[in-house]
C-alpha cells in the first residue's frame, strides 16, 4: 500500500454502512472494479448493515448473509417486541414467547401452559390471564404488558425504527438479556448477541419506519449473490488475499478488539490482517462515540499516513424522556431539557462518563460537558440525567480474569451448601421437562448441576451462566426456568418462616 492511502474516518454508529457504500461507490466511479474491492469486518454480524446498505445502493456484492440472520435470538427477539408493539389486538403466542423471557422476568413456566388455549391473542385476553397466576407471577407478568404497552404507546407517538430498537435494548432490556448470554462463552468464534443488535440498530437508520423493517430487510437480504461484486467477508476468512481498495468496516470498541476476546495481542494481529489486504488504499470506518483503540495506535505507530474525514454527526430533532430506575432520565442525543440558569440544550452525545449538550449562544452552537448526575429540567421537573440501564460490556476485564469462570465450565472447591429444598423443587422440574421432551432427565442436567444451582441461589441469567452445566445452548433453553424455580422455593420458604414465627 502506498504513502498516504490511509484514511480512517469516524462516523456516527448509523452513519457507518452509508460511508463505506460511499466510499465503494467513489472507487467504482473512478474507475475501479467490483472484485477488487472488499469490505472486512471482525464478524459476520457487523457485515449485515453494509450488505444490505451495497444492495439498496445497487453495488454487486457477494452476499455473505441470508435470511437465516433473522433467526439469530437477538434478532428475532427484537423483531418479535417490534411486532408485538405494532399490534397488540393480533400477538401471536411465538412472538409471546420469544419475549417473555428475554430479559428473564421468571413467570415463562407459569404462563405457558395459558398461552396453549390459542395462537393469538389481544392485550386484553392477555392481561385477564393474570387471574390464574399467583402473586409473584402475576406481578412479573404484569411488567412484562406494561413493557409492550410502552413500545406500542412510543410507535403510537411516532416513534422510528431506531428509537423502538433502543427502546427495546435498554429500557425494556433485551440487551442485558443477550449480554448474559453472551457471558456463556468463552471464544468470540462467530457473532455475539451483542453484535447482532449492534447490526440492527445500523440497519435501522436504512429504513426509519418500524411496520415495514422486518419486510424490507427478507427483501434486501434475499438478492442473490454476485461473485464478481464487492467482497464481503470477516478478517479470518481473508488471510493471504489482497484487494486494489479495502474498506475496515466497525473498527469499534466490542469488535476490535471482539468483546468476548480475552487475548488483545490476537485481535490486534487481526486488525492488522485487515488494514494489509489493501493493494493501493484502505479506508477504516468507526463509530465516532466508541472508536477502537487500535485506530488511534495506526496514527501512533506511523503505519501509512493516515487522514482523518469525520461530518457532523445526525442527532434526532427530540426524543421522549425515558425513566431510569433511580428516577432520573436516560440521557440519549435528541433529549431536550434546561440547564440551571434556563439555557435550553439538546443532548448531542453520550460517552463513558459525560454528557455532551448543545445550546444556542447569540446563534452560535456551543457544546458543553456534563457529568452523569447532572440536575436538569425536563418537562417542568427537575430531574438527573445518567447512563441507560445497561451492565458492563461482557468481555470487559477478561484479560484480568474479571469474568473468569463464566460459562458454566468451572467448580469451586468451596461450593456453598446445598438448599435441600430447592434441589427437590429443580429435580422436579426437570422430571416435567425430560416428560414434556421425551428424553432422559440427565439430558436436561445431571444431578450435580442441579445440587450446585440448589446451592448457589442463582438471581440472574449471568450468576446462572456461571454454575457448571449450564452453556449457552441450556442457559437460552432453560435459563427463565430455572431462575423462576429458584425465586419461587424462595418465596415459599419465606412464607412458611414467616407462618411458623405467627
Amino acid at each position: 500500500m502506498t504513502d498516504g492511502a490511509l484514511s480512517i474516518h469516524r462516523v456516527t454508529g448509523g452513519a457507518m454502512a452509508d460511508r463505506a457504500v460511499a466510499l465503494v461507490r467513489d472507487r467504482l466511479a473512478a474507475g475501479g472494479s467490483p472484485d477488487q474491492a472488499a469490505v472486512l469486518a471482525r464478524v459476520n454480524s457487523a457485515l449485515l448493515p453494509v450488505q444490505v446498505a451495497l444492495t439498496e445502493a445497487g453495488v454487486p456484492h457477494t452476499a455473505p448473509l441470508d435470511t437465516t440472520v433473522l433467526g439469530r435470538t437477538g434478532v428475532r427477539t427484537a423483531l418479535a417486541y417490534l411486532r408485538l408493539g405494532l399490534d397488540l389486538d393480533r400477538c401471536q403466542r411465538d412472538d409471546l414467547l420469544d419475549t417473555l423471557n428475554r430479559p428473564a422476568r421468571k413467570v415463562k413456566s407459569a404462563v405457558q401452559p395459558l398461552l396453549r388455549r390459542s395462537t393469538r391473542w389481544s392485550i386484553r385476553q392477555l392481561e385477564s390471564l393474570a387471574d390464574a397466576l399467583d402473586p409473584n407471577h402475576r406481578e412479573r407478568w404484569t411488567g412484562y404488558l406494561g413493557d409492550l404497552h410502552h413500545l406500542a404507546a412510543a410507535i403510537t407517538d411516532g416513534a422510528d425504527t431506531a428509537r423502538c430498537l433502543w427502546i427495546v435494548r435498554n429500557r425494556i432490556g433485551l440487551g442485558e438479556a443477550m449480554e448474559a448470554l453472551d457471558s456463556s462463552r468463552t471464544r468470540p468464534e462467530g457473532s455475539s448477541h451483542g453484535d447482532d443488535l449492534d447490526a440492527l440498530e445500523q440497519l435501522a437508520a436504512l429504513h426509519t419506519d418500524p411496520a415495514t423493517f422486518r419486510e424490507w430487510l427478507v427483501d434486501r437480504l434475499r438478492v442473490p449473490a454476485d461473485p464478481d461484486g464487492v467482497t464481503l467477508s470477516t478478517v479470518h476468512r481473508v488471510k493471504g488475499m489482497e484487494w486494489d481498495h479495502v474498506v475496515v468496516f466497525a473498527a469499534s470498541a466490542g469488535l476490535f478488539p471482539h468483546r468476548l476476546a480475552d487475548d488483545v495481542e490476537e485481535e490486534r494481529r487481526v486488525f492488522h490482517v485487515a488494514v494489509t489486504r489493501g493493494r493501493q488504499r484502505v479506508d477504516v470506518v468507526a463509530d465516532r462515540e466508541r472508536t477502537s483503540a487500535f485506530v488511534g495506535e495506526l496514527r501512533q505507530a506511523g503505519t501509512a499516513a493516515a487522514t482523518e474525514s469525520t461530518r457532523p454527526p445526525a442527532v434526532p430533532e427530540h426524543v421522549t424522556p425515558t425513566s431510569r430506575p433511580d428516577g432520573g432520565v436516560v440521557a440519549e442525543p435528541g433529549l431536550r431539557c434546561t440547564l440551571p440558569g434556563g439555557l435550553a440544550a439538546r443532548v448531542v452525545a453520550v460517552d463513558g462518563q459525560t454528557i455532551a449538550v448543545e445550546i444556542d449562544d447569540e446563534g452560535r452552537p456551543v457544546v458543553l460537558r456534563l457529568p452523569f448526575g447532572a440536575q436538569v429540567t425536563i418537562e417542568g421537573r427537575r430531574v438527573a440525567l445518567g447512563p441507560a440501564p445497561r451492565t458492563t460490556r461482557v468481555g470487559a476485564g477478561r484479560a484480568t480474569g474479571g469474568l473468569e469462570g463464566l460459562g458454566g465450565r468451572l467448580l469451586a472447591d468451596d461450593e456453598p451448601p446445598m438448599d435441600d429444598a430447592l434441589y427437590e423443587a429443580l429435580r422436579a422440574w426437570r422430571t416435567r421437562v425430560a416428560a414434556e421432551q421425551g428424553v432422559p432427565a440427565y439430558l436436561v442436567f445431571h444431578d450435580r448441576h442441579l445440587q450446585v444451582i440448589a446451592g448457589r441461589k442463582p438471581g440472574s441469567l449471568r450468576e446462572l451462566a456461571s454454575c457448571p452445566g449450564v452453556g449457552p445452548a441450556k442457559l437460552e433453553r432453560y435459563g427463565d426456568d430455572l431462575l423462576d424455580v429458584v425465586t419461587s422455593t424462595a418465596s415459599r420458604e419465606r412464607r412458611t418462616e414467616s407462618g411458623d414465627r405467627g
